[in-house]
């Protein structure tokens, strides 16, 4: 989950710059259709050499009956309701985690490189080709604390701990490190202000992800993660407009801005508390199941 996470990142380390390099040159259009041609190209090579997954695979063979009798393991488990898995405290606490992530995300896809030009004083070259750096400290801490996470369950360590409460610490620092923004102003402080609260909350989006994943079946996570991730686009369809606004509202640009970052901040550290307070897969695991079972549902579901 978090190399497929990173490849986003790898694409603004890599591409960013030379999109910078080509708006300057020939116009912020020849930038758009750059990325449409590569955007088309790269449909066709998906289309080409995409295959399933060979741990997901079904076995179509003679021997093992063919067709669906032959599920994957897991997949014959009875499903659960799917209310109860949108009203788990788990589902709902990561819900609220990733809006508030996706909103930081959202804002700096959008509003990161008119940032750095018209708030700290860079050029238009400079800002895009600075546009990279959060993702670059993302990239590192994301690969790095997913691996330590994938070890700590290996140990023995709750689903819990490694899968919630480790990313939402990481979470809460990023956060309390945005709101210091307005007090900074020196340029290259502010950068790295930037870079480090947006990178170290960005591994919630592979470990909730597969946190939420545990609370149902295999045929189920396609499903769950759909909505899940639906949800988590809440935080983008907000979260620019918001930061225009308050932009707009600012004396100075870069006052705005550091306003709007501070405010992302807090919302991210008040979401990661809550998240921390209210989510806990194996639980909820065990609650779902024992609704599944016929057993009596127990309070929170």
């Amino acid at each position: 989950g978090a190399l497929l996470a990173c490849a986003a990142s790898i694409a603004k380390i890599a591409i960013a710059p030379m999109l910078a390099y080509v708006a300057v040159a020939w116009g912020w259009r020849s930038a758009l259709v750059a990325l449409s041609i590569i955007g088309l190209g790269w449909c066709v090579l998906w289309l080409l050499v995409w295959s399933e997954g060979p741990y997901r695979r079904r076995d179509h063979s003679p021997a093992a009956g063919g067709g669906d009798s032959a599920a994957p393991h897991g997949e014959t488990e009875p499903a659960v309701p799917w209310t109860r898995i949108f009203r788990s405290p788990t589902f709902v606490g990561g819900a609220l985690i990733v809006i508030s992530v996706y909103a930081l995300v959202s804002v700096v896809l959008t509003w990161l490189p008119s940032y750095f030009e018209t708030g700290l004083g860079y050029s238009r070259l400079q800002a895009g080709s600075m546009f990279s750096i959060p993702s670059l400290f993302g990239l590192v801490i994301m690969l790095s604390s997913t691996w330590f996470s994938d070890r700590l369950v290996v140990r023995g360590v709750s689903m819990r701990t490694a899968r919630v409460i480790m990313p939402v610490v990481g979470l809460v620092i990023g956060g309390c490190v945005l709101t210091t923004l307005p007090y900074i102003t020196t340029p290259v402080i502010a950068v790295l202000v930037v870079s480090i609260g947006y990178a170290v909350g960005s591994p919630v989006f592979p470990l909730l992800n597969a946190a939420v994943a545990e609370l149902c079946p295999p045929r189920q996570v396609a499903g769950t993660l759909g909505v899940f991730l639906s949800l988590m686009a809440i935080g983008g369809f907000i979260a620019p407009y918001l930061m225009g606004r308050i932009v707009d509202a600012a004396a100075t640009a870069a006052g705005g801005y550091a306003t709007a970052f501070q405010i992302l901040g807090i919302v991210a550290v008040a979401a990661g508390l809550l998240g921390a307070l209210i989510i806990d897969p194996e639980r909820d695991k065990r609650r779902l199941r024992g609704l599944v079972a016929g057993d009596v549902p127990q309070q929170g579901i």
